[in-house]
């Protein structure tokens, strides 16, 4: 199913403006679809005209300056909408007779480049702007369990001086992009209800949020309550730093340092707010599809289950990212005693109301609804909910799924009363890809609480709290969960008694004398190095320092190496001169999937099973 674009050149006399917006689909679309086909030539047109055209293709043109086209452009028209395609035109002018479609095709809307263009303000950078929602919308769909052009972006700000921006931005981001809805909470909570319980289920909902880190954000509990909670559930932050406001004293912090930076006095000017939301939109994009991409490492999850026999996972034909699943026993499930078939649509994304509406009305009277006990549809963090009278069709986050799945099978999970302790810092890369190494920080986090293992780490302001968070969830006893390390210089600025509350907090003097003592201050059945920084000084490397450390103890070592950072290049040192078993006796296939997954809950299931068979 493929978009086949239509260059301007082939229907319009002087494509002008037409010929780089072209350019900017072309380029974002090649960077998400696989199969995006470009039409230059008459010849090329004659020959598509003659093919087979599919429902599911999308075929785009620009519409004529005068309304002529050639007779080979109209058969191509008429050859699409036979096939029952998708036809969108482009209008890149507001003359009536540019905006008014061809005769096979003249009661369909084109998209209106003209109108997209009137609220904002005349810069260079706005017909790319333009150009790229146009090919978002085109990835919507495509690819609708990824992306989707309707999005709730959450901005988490301090009243006291970030309101002001935070309102100028939701507005004029309103005014520009129609089909975004931006939350904050003074102007987005009705009147009359529960402010708090609105916040909450909206961030809850929220595809992107974006953090916006004026000076007196780091004393605020709120937005370090509404961090921890995105970090913990997947939901992409987008930091934004505000007149170069110190984060030091974050409690909190979304990756090493901000992905992007502004005046507040931008936020003065149209035209430049309007470059700003233009910056955003695109980051946002990037953000939303990047983490999107966790549902494959999902599905190997579920496939790995698969393994065990006692589980079929099979894709369902005819639905994208749809699959059946099936209990090859008679087992007990948290739905229902008995139930053992069910269907799963996954999505990579948050879902919004149009989701659940079009999953009820596909699969309500299908072959599918009769076959199956149970139809999931499945997102990174949806909460259990009925969605239909019969209580066949569900909405489910895959955590809870996979965890009612090992249930199911039988899997048992004890505490170990053994330590697993997390070597781990925030990598030097492009803070865009620093989301990366908090999701697999959080992956291996929980799974080895969950795991029943004790999670042994140096303390660290930027994400100490979304380990306690975790703990909180999966743990009862959180002190005999987490070990946290803390050179004792800087317990000062905690509280110490709130900090044992939540682990068993260990201080030493000095950095070398903490990792001794975390890492051989008592036996451990593994440790994960993640990230890392890389020191022009060798001897200073602290990856190094501790991996060191855990040999001379007798302490398996693995490496994530997809984070970047130090681990990873530990990783290809030792990929390169096939020098594994001086970390673990693992051998290479093991290794050298972490080395190269990017599915961290995959990994941190394989290791953690490879250690129990061991010990």
């Amino acid at each position: 199913m493929p978009v086949i674009l239509c260059s301007p050149a082939l229907t319009m006399d002087a494509p002008g403006a037409a010929a780089p917006f072209y350019e900017a689909c072309r380029g974002l679309l090649a960077q998400y679809l696989n199969d995006t086909r470009c039409l230059m030539t008459e010849g090329q047109v004659r020959l598509a005209a003659y093919g087979r055209a599919e429902t599911a293709d999308i075929l785009v043109y620009f519409t004529s300056e005068t309304g002529g086209y050639s007779d080979s452009f109209l058969h191509l028209l008429r050859t699409f909408c036979a096939g029952g395609s998708r036809i969108w035109g482009v209008a890149m002018d507001a003359r009536p007779e540019c905006r008014r479609p061809p005769e096979p095709v003249a009661k369909r809307q084109t998209f209106d480049v003209p109108s997209r263009l009137e609220n904002r303000s005349p810069y260079c950078g706005s017909l790319r702007a333009v150009a790229q929602l146009f090919a978002r919308k085109l990835v919507s769909q495509m690819l609708p369990p990824l992306y989707c052009e309707d999005a709730l972006y959450f901005i988490s700000h301090r009243r006291s001086d970030g309101e002001a921006l935070a309102a100028r931005l939701a507005d004029r981001w309103r005014l520009l992009v129609r089909e975004r809805q931006v939350y904050r909470d003074v102007t987005s909570v009705e009147v009359g209800t529960d402010a708090q319980e609105d916040i909450d289920e909206k961030l809850a909902a929220s595809d992107v949020l974006i953090f916006l880190q004026t000076a007196q954000a780091c004393q605020s509990a709120y937005i370090m309550k509404e961090l921890c909670y995105a970090l913990t559930h997947g939901i992409p932050v987008l930091w934004v730093q505000i007149d170069g406001a110190p984060y030091d004293s974050l409690k909190i912090r979304p990756g090493e340092a901000p992905l992007l930076r502004y005046a507040a006095d931008d936020f003065a000017d149209n035209a430049r707010l309007d470059q700003i939301i233009n910056e955003l939109e695109e980051a946002c994009f990037q953000l939303r599809m990047n983490c999107s991409y966790q549902v494959f490492s999902e599905l190997e999850r579920l496939s790995g289950l698969a393994r065990t026999k006692k589980v079929e996972f099979v894709p369902a034909g005819g639905a994208v990212l749809g699959f059946s699943v099936r209990f090859a026993l008679e087992t007990r499930d948290a739905y229902d005693p008995g139930f053992r078939r069910h269907y799963v649509q996954c999505f990579g994304r948050g879902l919004h109301g149009r989701d659940r509406e079009a999953f009820c009305r596909s699969l309500q009277g299908s072959p599918a609804y009769g076959q199956n006990d149970r139809l999931f549809l499945m997102s990174p963090h949806g909460r259990r909910r009925q969605l239909d009278t019969a209580g066949k069709l569900l909405e489910e986050n895959y955590e809870d799924y996979i965890e009612n799945i090992r249930n199911a099978v039988q899997e048992t999970r004890g505490r170990k009363n053994q330590r697993v302790i997390l070597s781990g810092a925030y990598p030097d890369c492009d803070e865009i890809y620093q989301n990366s190494f908090l999701e697999a920080l959080a992956a291996y986090t929980k799974q080895i609480i969950k795991s029943g293992y004790t999670l042994v780490f140096g303390a660290h302001p930027t994400f100490q709290e979304m380990v306690f968070d975790i703990a909180a969830r999966y743990s009862d006893d959180m002190r005999g969960a987490v070990e946290m390390h803390m050179d004792r210089a800087y317990l000062g600025g905690y509280g110490r008694a709130e900090l044992e509350k939540k682990c068993t907090l260990v201080l030493s003097d000095g950095l070398p004398a903490m990792r001794e003592r975390m890492i051989c201050g008592g036996p451990a059945a593994l440790m994960v190095c993640i990230g890392g920084k890389i020191k022009a000084e060798k001897s200073q490397q602290g990856v190094d320092a501790e991996i060191a450390l855990a040999r001379r103890a007798g302490i398996p070592v693995a490496l994530a190496g997809t984070t970047g950072g130090r681990s990873s290049q530990y990783a290809q040192a030792l990929r390169e001169a096939g020098g594994w078993d001086r970390l673990n006796p693992w051998g290479a296939a093991l290794n050298e999937a972490l080395s190269h997954s990017v599915n961290h809950r995959l990994m941190a299931e394989r290791l953690l099973a490879r250690i129990q068979e061991e010990g």
